[in-house]
């Protein structure tokens, strides 16, 4: 393979994985201190009627969604090291209370197709997770306040020669 062949295939994985984690389902809003994710519910095409559809494909989307939170949730790291899925994966207590912490999530943004099915999204403040591991995330460096203000530069008065 040549140089260029392997720049623009190393070019082609690096904004692949990039659009992946700007679609990601699930993500933690350092900033506001809460966790989010999108799920979708296809609707029942042999339902009845569009609310019996419809139904079907609420309760998929939120199954989604509170699959796509645990998800992100399990990848967010520890102060401790390690991730939170690691912590999650060793103690089954603990994963039961957040997965039941989980499904209380409120949704906070609904799309409904014409054909039934429906987007939505849930979010959970991380401070209502149970505090074994609410407690222990650690906010990426980048997301550990606010940004740095920009030193002030005092631009020549226009007016004094």
């Amino acid at each position: 393979m040549n140089l260029h062949a392997t720049l623009v295939l190393s070019l082609a994985v690096a904004l692949a994985s990039a659009a992946a984690l700007a679609d990601a389902p699930g993500r933690i809003d350092w900033d506001a201190r809460s966790i989010k994710a999108t799920g979708v519910g296809p609707p029942d095409l042999n339902a009845p009627s569009i609310t019996v559809a419809r139904l079907s494909a609420e309760r998929a989307a939120i199954a989604a969604a509170q699959r796509n939170l645990f998800d992100a949730l399990s990848a967010a790291p520890l102060q401790s090291g390690g991730t939170a899925g690691a912590l999650l994966q060793k103690d089954e207590a603990l994963r039961a209370k957040v997965q039941a912490k989980l499904r209380s999530a409120r949704p906070v943004k609904t799309h409904y197709f014409s054909d039934g099915g429906i987007s939505l999204e849930l979010q959970m403040p991380l401070d209502q997770l149970p505090p074994e591991i609410g407690g222990a995330l650690k906010a990426p460096p980048q997301a550990a306040g606010p940004p740095a203000a920009a030193p002030a530069t005092s631009a020549p008065d226009a007016g004094t020669k």
